[in-house]
This record gives structure tokens, C-alpha cells and sequence, in this order.
């Protein structure tokens, strides 16, 4: 299995937590039959919200290791996708994270065929599965690298066990792998030759299934991120030939996490994005609201129709989305390059008899749909 890794630092991220959601819907996206069309959309509607994820973690990890993780890191993707590519491959799963950049000096880390590496073998990202679960993974090697490289982890990880293993508990992070018996090993004797490459040892978050939001999952996979951080940094010195700072990391870790614990956990607070209660057809709703919508003027009637939800189906929810090229028809941004979150709108509301119709559909990011509301029959 290929990752593709860009050559760009990863930047910075201003965007709003709450902004991203998974849906159970979209698990059905691994069902599209025809494999071009789904890569294309999981490049466009899903892989922006993974990616802005990333960003907002990579931001937690500057915060809590004084590094700034964006000089040192690239994305990496799967499955790759290119409109042009004379084969797409779909690997029947989608992960983002990041990866050490490919630097000038060749590492110190010896294939098995005595040939150096040059680029880094270790990968920390989000995985998707298509049962529709989610979960914080670190591979700590990929490729096939030579026993000394995996001495020097299996080393490290036993020297700082005592202050380590604690915090993956905490973080409920478990090491797992195709060998079974791994699981009743300690964590630096399962790290050991036998075990490299794509299906060895793995270090993973719970999985958390769909839907998965701010108020679900999410604080708990930033956490075991943040955490697997400071191990995939390590792994990276030694891959350089630098000494690691692990026990430093993890005392950085130990101290932020206190500081954390209060309601306002990872900066998620009502002053930062309030919540709302209200009532729709008898049913409370707890609405987040987007960056920009002033609560006093929120009213029921400007509350977009959470009912559309449930009644377009997923085929035709990412056909209106392709139709309209990934873009808000309002606004222009798209989830792509805007890392917006993209609605599907009743141009007509189903309150006041309007179709699920493509012609009575059109694409809307979240903000612009709030802001249209089911009062308004724009056709945009």
C-alpha cells in the first residue's frame, strides 16, 4: 500500500472544531460502485474534514510541546487520487495524518536490503474505516527497516515505560498487530523484527463509531494524537541520528493534561461556539452555532431544516454535491480548499412542499445555510 506525502509544510488552522462532523451517511461513500467517482468524492467531501482535524490537533500539539509541528511535518493520505492518473487504487480505508519531511541529510536507518532510507518510515494519522469508525493510529515503522532501528524504539520505549504506559492508559491507547500474541506482551518486547512493516506492531486510539462531533469522539482521538505525538517525534530523532526528548515530552504532556481538566477541555466552551436549546416538532435541539451568527437574532424559524437530513438519500446527496463542483453555491468556497463543511439545501423547503428533486437541490456550506434558513426559496 502506497501513502502519498506532500512536500509542503502543513499551516496553521483558525477553523472551528465544530465544524467538523462525521456523519453516518458517510460510510455509504466506501459503497460507490464505480472506484473513480468514489475516490473523487472522498478527495472532495471527506478528506478536507479529516485534514482540517489534523490542523486543529497539530495546533493542541504546539501548544502542549513548544514545537512547532508545522516546520517539521507533511501530510500524508490515503488512498492517493488524481483526476488524471492512469490507475486509481482504493485501499478500503482513508487515513490522514502527518509524517516527518524528507530532509537533505540521508537518515540513520538501513533498509533490510542494506540500502538507506530516505525518507522517514514512521506515520501518525486519523483512520477511517468503512464500518464508519474513526481512531488515532501510529505506525511506529512502515517499511521493511533494518533490526537495529527497531532495537533503538524498543529501547526507548522500555527505558521511559514507567512514565509511559500510564499515559496511553489514560488515553486508552493499546498496541495491537496481526500476531495475536503481541497483545500479552509489554509494549518495547512487541516492538521487535518480527514485527515490521504495514501489518506489524501499531499503537491505536479506540475506534469511535459514526456520528462522531465535538460533543462525541473527537476530544478523546485529539487527546490520543497529541499523546502518540511525543512517540512518533522520538521515532523521528532516532531515525536522524538525534536524541529523542521523550521523557521531556511526556512531562509536557503530563502537565498540560492537568491544566485540562475543567469543562472547558481543549478549549470547547459555550463562549467559544455557543449551544442552543430549542424546539422542532416537538423534539429539543441542541444547535451549535456557526462562526458568525449572532445567538440574540437566532430564532426557530432561521434554524436550516435538520429533517433534509434524513430524507436525501446518500446517492443523490454526493451527486448534487459533484454537480455543483464541491463549492457553496452562495459563498464559492469550497470544501476542498476552504475546508468548509458542505450542506445539501432544499431551494424550495420541504416545510412549504418542495421536492427531493435534483432541480429543488443545490449545494450550500453550513454558514450560508443557516443564513438562508426555511423561510427563504433562494435559488442560488
Amino acid at each position: 500500500m502506497r501513502t502519498k506525502a506532500h512536500n509542503n509544510a502543513l499551516e496553521p488552522t483558525s477553523k472551528n472544531i465544530h465544524e467538523v462532523i462525521f456523519e453516518e451517511r458517510d460510510t455509504q461513500i466506501f459503497s460507490i460502485p464505480e472506484t473513480k467517482t468514489r475516490l473523487s468524492t472522498l478527495q472532495n467531501y471527506f478528506f478536507p474534514r479529516l485534514e482540517m482535524l489534523v490542523r486543529y490537533t497539530l495546533d493542541i500539539v504546539e501548544q502542549v510541546y513548544h514545537v512547532n509541528p508545522y516546520e517539521r511535518m507533511t501530510f500524508v493520505y490515503c488512498p492517493s487520487h488524481r483526476d488524471k492518473a492512469k490507475e486509481n487504487k482504493d485501499f478500503g480505508m482513508v487515513h490522514i495524518g502527518v509524517g516527518a519531511k524528507r530532509g537533505d541529510k540521508p537518515l540513520k536507518i538501513i533498509k533490510r536490503n542494506g540500502q538507506p532510507f530516505s525518507f522517514h518510515p514512521t506515520y501518525l494519522t486519523f483512520k477511517v474505516l468503512p464500518s464508519g469508525t474513526i481512531h488515532a493510529e501510529l505506525l511506529p515503522f512502515r517499511q521493511g527497516v533494518d533490526n537495529a532501528y527497531v532495537s533503538k524504539i524498543s529501547a526507548l520505549v522500555e527505558k521511559y515505560s514507567d512514565e509511559l504506559l500510564p499515559l496511553l492508559s489514560l488515553a486508552h491507547i493499546s498496541h495491537t498487530s496481526d500476531a495475536s500474541y503481541c497483545e500479552f506482551l509489554p509494549l518495547y518486547q512487541a516492538i521487535s523484527p518480527a514485527e515490521v512493516g504495514s501489518s506489524g506492531i501499531k499503537l491505536i486510539s479506540p475506534k469511535y463509531y459514526f456520528p462522531v462531533d465535538s460533543s462525541r469522539g473527537l476530544s478523546e482521538l485529539i487527546l490520543a494524537f497529541t499523546l502518540l505525538y511525543a512517540l512518533a517525534e522520538s521515532f523521528i530523532c532516532i531515525g536522524e541520528g538525534r536524541e529523542p526528548e521523550l521523557e521531556k515530552m511526556l512531562k509536557q504532556f503530563k502537565i498540560w493534561y492537568v491544566k485540562q481538566l475543567n469543562p472547558n477541555v481543549l478549549g470547547w466552551s459555550s463562549k467559544v461556539c455557543p449551544i442552543i436549546k430549542t424546539q422542532k416538532n416537538g423534539i429539543e435541539v441542541r444547535l451549535i452555532v456557526a462562526e458568525g451568527v449572532e445567538v440574540k437574532n437566532l430564532e426557530l424559524s432561521e434554524i436550516p431544516e435538520l429533517d433534509s437530513y434524513s430524507f436525501v438519500r446518500a446517492g443523490k446527496w454526493w451527486a448534487v454535491l459533484a454537480r455543483d463542483k464541491w463549492k457553496c453555491l452562495s459563498c464559492g468556497r469550497s470544501a476542498r480548499e476552504d475546508r468548509v463543511l458542505l450542506e445539501v439545501d432544499h431551494i424550495i423547503p420541504r416545510s412549504r412542499g418542495g421536492s427531493d428533486d435534483m432541480i429543488n437541490l443545490q449545494t450550500l456550506c453550513k454558514k450560508c445555510n443557516i443564513g438562508k434558513s426555511n423561510k427563504d426559496s433562494t435559488r442560488l
